[in-house]
């Protein structure tokens, strides 16, 4: 626990998260607005506009936006930090205490996962804030929809962070770890989806939870039994 804290504190102050929590948010919402006034502008002049049509709001739109980049962020943000820590010998000093050495792995783990998926429910918070000053409708339907968003938006961050721990813990350096995250993490969460692709999944957004979470937790397990026999 006195880990996790650690990466905690660290991961929330850093620059990074910073971003997440307050400037992405008011680049999103801005840039719903101006969605939203670009499609106006497209709009045949006279067009009625038809009121039960549904609308896209603040919310579901953060929410599906956060989650397409989210998980890249934390897959780059723990390898990064690993590969980092590993060249400036910070390991050498932590494992001479009294703990195994998979537990930086889960605490890294942790730490980081908590992090941006906070800074996911903070920035679809703002959403809904701007949907109640619009005076947007927030059904029981529409509270389901927003809360099974952000739960798979955690099972995608979960899933990548684990991955990003894996390449952390064998890379040596910061940019193969950057281009691995990069180019391997996109592909890592179409894993959970072949069940649905089969047609072996009859429910794909309990399945898919299920899936992410159990392949975070191989992939963490992986690491730390690798970091266990690294050489530092």
């Amino acid at each position: 626990m006195r880990l996790v804290k650690d990466e905690l504190y660290g991961f929330a102050k850093s620059k990074v998260m910073i971003v997440l929590w307050v400037i992405l948010p008011i680049l999103a919402i801005a840039g719903y607005f101006l969605f939203s006034y670009l499609l106006s502008l497209n709009e045949e002049p006279g067009t009625v506009q038809d009121p039960q049509a549904p609308k896209m709001s603040v919310s579901v739109f953060l929410s599906g936006l956060l989650s397409s980049i989210a998980g890249s962020v934390a897959a780059i943000l723990v390898a990064v930090d690993i590969v980092s820590e590993r060249q400036r010998k910070v390991f050498e000093l932590i494992v001479i205490r009294p703990v195994r050495r998979e537990v930086i792995v889960w605490s890294k783990f942790i730490a980081v996962f908590v992090t941006v998926w906070l800074a996911c429910v903070i920035s679809t918070s703002f959403g809904i804030v701007v949907d109640f000053i619009r005076g947007t409708d927030i059904t029981a339907g529409a509270v389901w929809d927003l809360v099974k968003a952000l739960a798979q938006c955690g099972g995608v961050i979960a899933l990548a962070t684990g991955g990003g721990v894996a390449v952390g813990v064998i890379s040596r350096s910061i940019l193969v770890a950057v281009c691995i995250v990069w180019f391997g993490s996109q592909n890592l969460t179409l894993l959970p989806m072949l069940p649905i692709y089969f047609g072996l999944a009859p429910e794909y957004f309990w399945v898919f939870q299920a899936a992410s979470v159990a392949l975070a937790f191989a992939l963490v397990w992986l690491a730390g039994w690798g970091f266990r026999r690294s050489q530092f």
